[in-house]
């Protein structure tokens, strides 16, 4: 191997290294925040018996504990309707990783009180309902 087909190797690699590096603790606070919308199912109360209020000091009880700092992850929408719930928690993280270069993470946790099992992605078609102002 020449030493310039190694230098391109290292530097390929030492590339994949920092964006493993930046972007796996995105990922895994992530995971931090769909095992806080799984653990709503886990609780003696139905999300449906929960209000709102309680809801959010759930989930940010649960942040506190294990970390999540994130401030996308307090984008946190109940909705409600006729027979379910929606819990719907959409935020995006900007992660620097060299100069001008960035890269933007946009998560999409969902949850739908009818089907807690299939916690938490969200179905293609869905977008929660806009917030109205005061």
């Amino acid at each position: 191997m020449s030493s310039l087909s190694l230098l391109l190797v290292l530097a390929v690699s030492g590339f994949f290294l920092l964006c493993a590096f930046k972007l796996i603790p995105v990922y895994s606070e992530n995971q931090y925040i769909v095992s806080a919308l799984q653990s709503l199912r886990d609780r003696d109360k139905t999300v449906d018996q929960m209000s709102p209020s309680e809801i959010h000091k759930h989930l940010q009880n649960f942040y506190t504990v294990n970390g999540v700092r994130s401030k996308g992850a307090n984008n946190i929408v109940v909705e409600r309707e006729r027979n379910r719930s929606i819990i719907t928690i959409y935020y995006e993280v900007k992660v620097p990783l060299f100069y001008n270069i960035s890269v933007v993470l946009d998560f999409k946790n969902y949850m739908d009180s009818t089907k807690p099992d299939e916690c938490c992605k969200a179905p293609v078609d869905y977008r929660p309902k806009a917030k109205k102002d005061d």
